[in-house]
């Protein structure tokens, strides 16, 4: 059973160094497809790929300056990948051993039972000690809500998949047009042990970020939760990367923070009425 990983990305310079690391082990290939980056993404990829001679990465660059071409590139990396599961892995993802091994076990053991695999994951917002709670998500699937995303697909069992919907509303999409998440509900399952995702975070420089397609609204101020005292986090943090995960968030943040957070829980609290 072959598992490849899609990594399209675009000004990932803080953690795209990490989001490889941490599933490099446990799959069998990553595709990995530049968009445009103006900061250190490139190099830190290339010198992955250097450093641990690893062929299991395979690099390309494209253009993509409209929401509809990031839509048209994830296809085009879709129609090249010969596997039978792909795994999405953004470049602001890391994968604690726990979450991926779970999740590759679980390919290898169900066949084809599954369709997809849906993954929880924790938010980081400030650093990462601190996450968003689970009200913040206000993703659907099936009879699941919060911070959940489809991560695992199964190639081999879905007609006709294809990406589809410009970027920020992108999915996936069976022959008929059906979201495969409204396909067979009971052909998946969720996997409990969450990865990390650090959109809220700095991705880049100030104005590598500036540049990014929808990145100027996602950098947030919050007070969030601490992280578990026996959070297993991923063992590339331990590895001396291009940047440093461990540093916590300033005075600055902490003030801008204060304010905002209780604005931001009533607004949340408001909102799940309206769910109701």
């Amino acid at each position: 059973m072959k598992i490849v990983a899609h990594s399209l990305v675009k000004n990932e310079d803080k953690w795209i160094w990490y989001s490889l690391m941490s599933v490099i082990d446990y799959v069998d290939e990553i595709m990995v497809w530049d968009t445009g980056s103006t900061d250190n993404t490139k190099s830190q990829i290339l010198n992955i790929k250097s450093q641990i001679n690893s062929k299991k990465i395979k690099f390309r660059e494209r253009i993509a300056a409209v929401p509809f071409e990031i839509t048209k590139t994830r296809q085009e990396m879709l129609e090249e990948t010969k596997a039978d599961w792909l795994i999405i892995l953004d470049g602001d993802e890391i994968w604690p051993e726990n979450a991926i091994k779970k999740t590759i076990n679980t390919i290898k053991a169900s066949g084809n039972k599954y369709e997809f695999l849906t993954s929880r994951y924790k938010n980081l917002i400030g650093d990462i000690y601190h996450y968003q709670e689970e009200k913040a998500g206000r993703y659907k699937i099936g009879n699941y809500f919060g911070n959940i995303t489809i991560r695992a697909i199964n190639m081999s069992s879905i007609p006709g998949l294809k990406f589809d919907l410009p970027y920020g509303k992108e999915g996936l999409f069976d022959i008929n047009n059906i979201p495969i998440q409204d396909r067979i509900p009971q052909k998946s399952i969720v996997i409990e042990e969450p990865y990390l995702h650090a959109t809220h975070l700095r991705r880049s420089n100030i104005q590598a970020d500036l540049d990014t397609m929808q990145r100027t609204n996602k950098y947030k101020y919050e007070l969030g939760l601490p992280m578990e005292k026996n959070f297993d986090y991923p063992k590339c943090f331990y590895f001396t990367g291009p940047s440093n995960p461990w540093k916590r968030r300033n005075l600055g943040y902490m003030l801008n923070a204060a304010w905002q957070t209780p604005l931001k829980l009533i607004k949340r609290r408001i909102l799940d009425r309206f769910v109701a």
